[in-house]
C-alpha cells in the first residue's frame, strides 16, 4: 500500500488524517484517553505480512478514514476563543477540531453523543471548557471542551442553545418536524430545567441570544428548520422568559436578532421573501422598544466583541459570484455605512468548483454562521457539504475540510460527513482505490488513500459539473489495472449511466456504455472472474433489472427482468446471482432465472421484502450482498426485520442462518482461510440514527460460530461496505466514509 503520514487529530474512536501501513512510514498509534490525539511512534512500524497470517486475520484492525473531504449536511458551528471548534452533522454526529479547524474528530457514542443528528452547538461565554450539543434526542454538555458528553435533556429536538455560566437557555421543539417551539431555562448550568412563558403556537426557535451585561435579558429568533417551517420572527425577554415580547412586528420576516454587547442596543436584519433579489435591511432600537430603519441591506449579524463601533452583515443564502449582496459588508461607523471587504470571487473553495460552494446550511442563514468568542476577526461557516473560516474579519474564507497535498490531490482534515456507496481496491494495484460517494461522486486514490482525485465526468453530474454527483457501484478490473467500471449520476434518484475507463478513472478517459435504460439506482456490478480478461462479462442492475454485458462493459442487454434486484455477483466457475427486495435468483442463460428463497421456512418473503425500490428506501428490506467461497457454498446478507448472514452449502435448496440481526449489509471472505468471515452492520446509511444493534463491523474467524467486534478508530459502529483484496482491507461508514485498516499497535 502507499504511504499515508498522519496529520490530524485522533483519538482511540475518532478520526485522524488518512495513514496505512508501510515499510519505511510511521502509523499512528491509538490514543489511551479520548480525545487525546494520537502520536507517531518513534520508530518506524514494520508492514504486515501479505497472505493467510495477516495482521487483520490474527488480531483486530485500527481503522484509519481517508477521504477527500467534506461531505452530507451541517447545521451549526461554534468557536470557544481557545481554538476549539465544534460543528453538527446529520449524520456524524459531533465534529471538533481544537487547533482553529487544522484538523478534526468525530465524537460518537464511545464520548458521549449517542445520536448522529446533532442540530445545534454552542460554548459557554464564561467557560471554554463547557460545551453543549443540541439533539434530535434531547441536549448534551461537555465540560471539557467537547472531549466527552453527558445528556443533559433526555428528549426532544434542541434547535438553539446558548449559555452564560450558571444560566442556559435552549429551544426545545417535540420533534424534529414540529413548529410547537418553546425555551427552557436552566440556572446551574443545565442539571435542572424549567420552561420560560409560552412563546406563540406555531413557531420554531433558530437562536437564543444572552445580553451580556445581565443574563435575564435573552432575545429569541423564530423561523424555519430544515424539516419545519414557521414565521421568521424576533422576540425579547427582560425577566429571563418570564414574558417575551415580539419585536418590530411592522418590520416583516426577520432574518437576525442582535443584542449589542455593550449597550441596550438591539439590532435586526428583515428580508422579503417574496424578492430573492431584496438586499434586506437593517433596524436598530435603542433599548428595545420603537425600531427604525438604519440601512438598505440585511444578512446576518456579525458584531466583533473586540471591536466597539464595527458591524458585519452577511447573507449565506446570497454567495453566488454574480450576486450583489455576496461578501462581507463592514461598517465601522456603528452601521451608519457599509462597504464590501470581502468578495466569494476571491475564497478558495479547494476542491470543490461548485458555485454554491459558500452558500449557508439547510437550517438557514443564521446556525451557518460561528463567531469566535474572543477574537472579533475570526467566524466560520458551514453548509451542506464544506466549512470555511476566515480570520481577518471577513476579508477571506478558507477551505478548513481539506488540503491539497499535489497538484489536484486532496487529503481530508477529518472534517466528513459522507456516505460512501462503494469502496473498490484493485486486485491488479494494491494501491489504487476507487471510492463512490453520495454527492462527492467518483474519486480515485493512486497512493493507498494518501490523497484523493476527483473522476466525475462533469456532462453527467448535472448541477455538480463535476464537483460531485453520485456513483452508486465501482468495479475494477481484477487483472488491468488500467480498466475500470462505474455508475454516475446527479443524485441518488436521478438517472444515472455505467461509464468505463482504460484510464485507472482519470475524468477525461471515461466513455458511457451503451444499451441500459434511463433510470435511477444503477448498482451491483459484478465480473464473470471466467471471462478473458481482456473482454468481460458483466452484470449490473438498473431499477431492479439485471443487464449483462459481453464486450467488456461497453454495451448490455437485460438479463432477467426481477423486477426487484440490487446487486449482483459471479462465482469462480461463472454461475450468475442477482438479489434485492424481489430474493435471491440464480440467472440462466436463455434471459430468465430461478429464485431460489421462495416464501417458506423463511418467512412470507423469503429473503425478500415489501418496499420496491433502492435498499436506502425507508423499511426496505431483502438481498444486500451475494458471495459464493471456494467449496461452493452460497453466502446471503439480507437487511431488514428479518434479516442476517444466511448459508447454503447445497445450491439454495436449505438454509442456515449464522447471524440475525437487522442491520447487515455486506460480507468479505478471504479466499485463503474459508474460516474468516468479515460482516458488516450499520443502523444509519444516508439518514437513520444510531442503534445499538448496528454492530459495526464483525469478524469471525471460525466460519461463524463466534464473532468478535472490530471497530477500533470507527467512532461509530456503522459499516455498510467492505472490500477485501489480499491482505488490504477498507471500508465504508457512514459519516467517516472510507477507513483503512492498519495494525492495532500497542
Amino acid at each position: 500500500m502507499g504511504v499515508l503520514l498522519a496529520t490530524a487529530c485522533s483519538s482511540g474512536s475518532d478520526t485522524t488524517s488518512p495513514a496505512t501501513p508501510a515499510s519505511t512510514a510511521p502509523v499512528p498509534t491509538s490514543a489511551t484517553e479520548p480525545g487525546v490525539p494520537a502520536s507517531e511512534p518513534d520508530t518506524p512500524a514494520a508492514t504486515p505480512e501479505e497472505g493467510p497470517d495477516g495482521f487483520w486475520v490474527e488480531t483486530d484492525p485500527l481503522w484509519i478514514p481517508t477521504n477527500p473531504g467534506g461531505g452530507g449536511a451541517y447545521s451549526s458551528v461554534a468557536a470557544n476563543g481557545a481554538g476549539t471548534l465544534m460543528a453538527g452533522s446529520d449524520l456524524s454526529g459531533v465534529t471538533l477540531s481544537r487547533d482553529y479547524g487544522e484538523s478534526w474528530e468525530t465524537v460518537g457514542p464511545g464520548r458521549g453523543i449517542d445520536t448522529t443528528h446533532i442540530s445545534s452547538v454552542a460554548f459557554d461565554r464564561q467557560d471554554p471548557e463547557i460545551a453543549f450539543a443540541g439533539a434530535d434526542g434531547g441536549l448534551f454538555r461537555s465540560t471539557d471542551a467537547g472531549v466527552t458528553f453527558q445528556r443533559i435533556l433526555p428528549d426532544g429536538y434542541i434547535s438553539a442553545v446558548a449559555a452564560d455560566g450558571r444560566r442556559v437557555y435552549a429551544g426545545w421543539e417535540p420533534a424534529y418536524d414540529s413548529p410547537e417551539g418553546s425555551i427552557l431555562v436552566s440556572d446551574d448550568g443545565g442539571d435542572t430545567w424549567l420552561p420560560t412563558s409560552d412563546l406563540p403556537p406555531g413557531r420554531f426557535v433558530r437562536k437564543i441570544q444572552i445580553d451580556r451585561v445581565t443574563d435575564d435579558r435573552v432575545a429569541a429568533l423564530t423561523g424555519d428548520g430544515r424539516f419545519t417551517s414557521g414565521p421568521a420572527e424576533a422576540y425579547l425577554s427582560e425577566d429571563g422568559g418570564g414574558t417575551w415580547r415580539r419585536l418590530a412586528p411592522e418590520a416583516g420576516p426577520v432574518t437576525d436578532v442582535f443584542l449589542d454587547h455593550n449597550s441596550d442596543t438591539v439590532w435586526i436584519t428583515t428580508a422579503d421573501p417574496e424578492a430573492p433579489d431584496d438586499p434586506g435591511r437593517l433596524l436598530v432600537s435603542f433599548g428595545g422598544e420603537a425600531f427604525r430603519d438604519w440601512y438598505p441591506l440585511g444578512g446576518v449579524i456579525w458584531a466583533p466583541i473586540d471591536q466597539t463601533g464595527t458591524l458585519r452583515l452577511i447573507q449565506p443564502e446570497a454567495q453566488f459570484p454574480w450576486d450583489e449582496r455576496e461578501g462581507v459588508w463592514e461598517s465601522t461607523d456603528s452601521g451608519g455605512s457599509f462597504v464590501r471587504v470581502g468578495d466569494v470571487t476571491d475564497w478558495p473553495s479547494g476542491w470543490t468548483s461548485a458555485y454554491w460552494a459558500h452558500l449557508g446550511g439547510f437550517d438557514g442563514p443564521v446556525p451557518s454562521l460561528g463567531f469566535d468568542l474572543v477574537d472579533g476577526n475570526r467566524a466560520y461557516l458551514v453548509n451542506s457539504q464544506w466549512i470555511f473560516g476566515t480570520q481577518d474579519g471577513g476579508r477571506t474564507f478558507e477551505p478548513l475540510f481539506t488540503d491539497e497535498v499535489g497538484p489536484d490531490r486532496w487529503r481530508s482534515r477529518g472534517f466528513d460527513n459522507v456516505v460512501v456507496a462503494d469502496v473498490a481496491q484493485s486486485p491488479a494495484d494494491p494501491d489504487l482505490i476507487y471510492a463512490g460517494y453520495w454527492d462527492l461522486g467518483c474519486w480515485r486514490s493512486e497512493d493507498g488513500g494518501g490523497s484523493w482525485q476527483n473522476c466525475n465526468v462533469p456532462e453527467l453530474t448535472g448541477d455538480w459539473e463535476g464537483s460531485g454527483g453520485f456513483t452508486g457501484t465501482v468495479l475494477p478490473d481484477p487483472e488491468r489495472p488500467d480498466v475500470v467500471w462505474a455508475a454516475m449520476g446527479p443524485d441518488w434518484d436521478s438517472p444515472g449511466v455505467v461509464v468505463r475507463s482504460d484510464g485507472r478513472g482519470a475524468v477525461e478517459s471515461w466513455e458511457v456504455t451503451d444499451g441500459l435504460p434511463s433510470a435511477a439506482a444503477v448498482l451491483g456490478l459484478s465480473l464473470d472472474p471466467t471471462s478473458p480478461s481482456d473482454d468481460r462479462t458483466l452484470y449490473v442492475t438498473v431499477d431492479g433489472d439485471v443487464f449483462s454485458s459481453d464486450d467488456d462493459g461497453r454495451s448490455w442487454s437485460r438479463a432477467l427482468e426481477c423486477g426487484g434486484c440490487r446487486t449482483t455477483h459471479v462465482t469462480a466457475d461463472g454461475a450468475a446471482y442477482a438479489g434485492g427486495e424481489a430474493g435471491l435468483w440464480v440467472l440462466d442463460d436463455d434471459g430468465g432465472g430461478a429464485r431460489l428463497d421462495q416464501p417458506g421456512p423463511l418467512g412470507p418473503n423469503g429473503f425478500g421484502g415489501d418496499v420496491s425500490g433502492p435498499p436506502w428506501e425507508v423499511d426496505w428490506a431483502g438481498v444486500v450482498d451475494i458471495e459464493t467461497d471456494v467449496d461452493g457454498r452460497i453466502w446471503v446478507v439480507v437487511l431488514g426485520p428479518d434479516g442476517g448472514l444466511f448459508t447454503s452449502d447445497d445450491g439454495g435448496n436449505t438454509w442456515q442462518m449464522l447471524r440475525q440481526g437487522p442491520y447487515f449489509r455486506d460480507l468479505a471472505l478471504d479466499p485463503a482461510r474459508p474460516e474468516v468471515l468479515l460482516l458488516a452492520s450499520s443502523s444509519a446509511y444516508e439518514s437513520g440514527g444510531y442503534d445499538p444493534e448496528s454492530g459495526g463491523l464483525e469478524i469471525s474467524r471460525d466460519g461463524g460460530e463466534t464473532w468478535t467486534s472490530a471497530n477500533s478508530g470507527l467512532p461509530w459502529p456503522f459499516v455498510t461496505t467492505i472490500d477485501l483484496v489480499g491482505n488490504h482491507l477498507a471500508l465504508g461508514s457512514p459519516g467517516t466514509g472510507v477507513n483503512i485498516a492498519v495494525p492495532d499497535l500497542p
